[in-house]
């Protein structure tokens, strides 16, 4: 049984900062530069430009590595700064606070705990937090949005899939070549996903922020090797204390058994931890295919065959059970 603080390897002494030079800033404008880019991909283009949004704090996390966390947070500012100016140009005010939340949680977070590590704490403490941070920080942001605005967000995730449906669900007997029946099942599946994605949207943006900081968080060290702290902040050691178990148990359970008006709260506990155990399992394979599998393509192919249902499942329940049956160490004995 593990816990938390056992990581694979050891944490990393405390690293002292470098002092600025003409490389270090051109470094931290190039970070600042290139995660503004990638940011603004999904601000022009939501559905497009999300998968951009995930590597926007690559190149920032990768700098507090390297350089220690007051350039990547510097960079991190310069970012948000010229998103702001982008939201302004584009939308006004609204726009440009926006884009400054988003990035302070997408971008800024993960260079903070990444600087959390090159400081001594073990890497899976760190993103542990990390999950925790971001979600609870995007939530407050939404909610208080909701209050400003006095427009809910299950209301705006309705007009969204609204405005999709011509395209994604054609109406049975209108212009599109699918037959009736298609149609209709087309649209019956489209409406049950609008209705999940509004009973469970703080659930779902939860999730997909700790997929998001995880790809910053150990896409960023990975990138920043041979630095000390990158080195020990590795995928294939992730791991997830016991406690969080039973949190995961009973908000299976909630979900399971509580009356309806309850429900999406437990369900909105339960989709991020969920992702979390996904991430655990997804490590415990990368740990054994980098021993098994020499080629990177055939890695890669693993990698993104685990990703669809119902193998995502099965790696979720990985990452649970690793609490108690510690793969990984298993397998060095074998």
């Amino acid at each position: 049984m593990t816990g938390i603080g056992n990581d694979s390897m050891s944490s990393p002494a405390p690293e002292q900062e470098l002092r600025p030079t003409g490389a270090a800033f051109t470094e931290t404008l190039f970070a600042a530069l290139t995660s503004a880019l990638l940011f603004s991909l999904f601000l022009l283009l939501p559905l497009a430009g999300s998968a951009a949004l995930a590597f926007a704090g690559v190149p920032l996390v990768r700098l507090a590595h390297r350089r220690g966390l007051g350039p990547g947070l510097a960079a991190a500012a310069l970012s948000s700064g010229i998103l702001a100016a982008l939201g302004w140009t584009t939308g006004g005010a609204a726009d440009a606070a926006a884009a400054v939340v988003l990035a302070a949680v997408s971008m800024a977070l993960p260079v903070l705990f990444s600087g959390w590590v090159r400081r001594g704490a073990p890497a899976s403490r760190a993103f542990l937090v990390l999950c925790a941070a971001g979600f609870a920080f995007l939530s407050g942001a939404l909610l208080l949005r909701e209050a400003a605005v006095q427009r809910s967000v299950r209301t705006e995730i309705g007009a969204a899939f609204d405005a999709m449906a011509p395209s994604a669900a054609p109406a049975p007997g209108g212009k599109s070549s699918l037959d009736p029946e298609t149609a209709a099942r087309m649209k019956a599946t489209f409406t049950r996903f609008k209705e999940f994605a509004q009973a469970y949207w703080l659930g779902l943006v939860g999730a997909s922020w700790v997929l998001a900081g995880g790809i910053a968080f150990f896409a960023g060290a990975w990138s920043a090797r041979p630095a000390p702290s990158a080195e020990l902040t590795r995928f294939e050691a992730l791991r997830v204390p016991a406690p969080v178990v039973a949190l995961f148990v009973a908000a299976g359970a909630g979900f399971a058994l509580l009356p309806r008006p309850l429900r999406p709260w437990a369900g909105d506990l339960l989709l991020p931890l969920s992702a979390l155990y996904f991430l655990t399992g997804l490590s415990i394979i990368c740990h054994f295919a980098r021993r098994w599998f020499r080629a990177r393509i055939l890695r890669a192919g693993l990698y993104a065959l685990v990703v669809y249902f119902p193998l995502n499942v099965a790696v979720g329940l990985l990452g649970l059970f690793d609490w108690y049956a510690d793969f990984r160490r298993r397998g060095e004995k074998a």
